[in-house]
């Protein structure tokens, strides 16, 4: 009997305290399940906002320098990892008449923040590129690592 009515009293205390709620106004809004979650981007050439690209390009301008054969192993809120192929124009004895060489990269991007434009988006502001094997033979001036703001 005692069971029953503390079954009974929480039950009761639970209807009064929903009814409480409702009574001060504390539903969830009506677009509650609809709101959209976040999609975490990196902005293309374009300024277009993309998932998970195949390709990135880190030179604009002239397509000089970037990554390909992307394959993502991860792409969280905090991070997105991959791993590609960098490509260089190696701009001799011009950039016009120079050659392409391709590495092999680890790739990480980083540092999200607010998409003016997009409420949804949270775009990667920081790209570093690891070279696993050591620094490319092309590129003397390239560190084991380079971290790009994109």
């Amino acid at each position: 009997m005692k069971n029953r009515r503390s079954r009974i009293g929480a039950i009761a205390a639970a209807l009064a305290a929903a009814g409480l709620g409702a009574g001060l106004g504390l539903t969830l809004p009506a677009n509650a399940a609809t709101t959209k979650p976040l999609t975490y981007v990196v902005l293309n050439c374009l300024n277009k906002p993309v998932v998970k690209p195949s390709a990135y390009v880190l030179a604009c301008a002239d397509d000089g320098i970037g990554l390909q054969g992307m394959h993502w192993t991860s792409w969280t809120s905090h991070l997105a990892s991959a791993y590609a192929t960098f490509y260089e124009n190696t701009c001799t004895p011009n950039c016009a008449a120079g050659k392409i060489i391709d590495y092999p990269a680890l790739v990480t991007l980083w540092d999200p923040a607010t998409l003016k434009g997009h409420p949804n988006d949270r775009q990667y502001t920081e790209l570093t590129v690891i070279f696993p094997n050591g620094r490319p033979p092309a590129g003397k001036t390239h560190p084991l690592t380079q971290t790009f703001k994109i």
